[in-house]
């Protein structure tokens, strides 16, 4: 009932909703009862535009949410956030949850190769429900992400919700504590969700390879691809 209602995207009376639901009037009254008292539905009055008193017609009290009271808290978060700051502001996020996910106690450490950092991000996504495939590329872990458990949102609002998945992938490969980030670099700074960033060392510190993680959002219709790749940065002091 709640679905006919909903669909229809106007206050109908009972006479419309048993024809909607194949059942009988005195069976659809029954039940608007029971939504009216639980508080899904409402009724009003509305002239029929002939004699007589105006019908009684039923509007749902709230809007649908789908997938329940985390899909639009995510909706009002994200519409909220929805602008160049609110990006930065999520990628921040991402990093600082990955890190206080940590387990007490467990030192921070970093990805020693490339294929460790593959495994751990595709271990993440999937996790998370994004149906993750690791591509064949030697030089790189190439992820494709292909069932977004957020696209309805993402859709509307890929700079916040794809900027915390982001955030999530490079907390990961970095390894590092909370905050910690190479020298004028915080987190979740520079760029679009499509830019790289360098990410935590690689070794010890005087190491000279850093990973860069890259997601883009939509690379082709159904599917984002997360990217984490090593480069060679500049030794202290050469």
């Amino acid at each position: 009932m709640l679905d006919t209602l909903r669909a229809a995207g106007a206050p109908q009376d009972a006479v419309a909703l048993a024809q909607a639901t194949g059942l009988h009037p005195n069976t659809v009254r029954f039940h608007l009862k029971v939504l009216i008292e639980a508080g899904y539905v409402v009724e009003s009055r509305q002239a029929s535009g002939g004699r007589g008193r105006p019908q009684a017609v039923y509007a749902c009290a709230a809007p649908a949410t789908r997938d329940g009271g985390y899909a639009l808290l995510a909706e009002l978060l994200a519409s909220t956030l929805d602008d160049a700051a609110g990006a930065e502001l999520a990628r921040a996020a991402g990093e600082r949850w990955q890190h206080a996910a940590r387990p007490a106690g467990v030192a921070p450490d970093a990805p020693g190769t490339l294929d460790e950092a593959a495994a751990r991000a595709t271990a993440l996504f999937a996790e998370l429900g994004f149906d993750p495939v690791r591509g064949p590329e030697p030089d790189a872990a190439r992820i494709e992400l292909r069932a977004c458990p957020f696209l309805d949102v993402a859709r509307r609002h890929p700079g916040v919700v794809c900027g915390v998945h982001l955030g999530l992938l490079r907390g990961l490969v970095e390894g590092g504590p909370a905050g910690a980030a190479p020298e004028g670099d915080g987190p979740g700074g520079g760029g679009t969700v499509a830019d790289g960033r360098s990410g935590g060392l690689v070794g010890a510190p005087s190491a000279a390879r850093r990973f860069v993680a890259e997601l883009v959002p939509f690379a082709r219709p159904g599917v984002c691809v997360a990217e984490i790749r090593q480069v060679e940065v500049e030794r202290e002091g050469a």
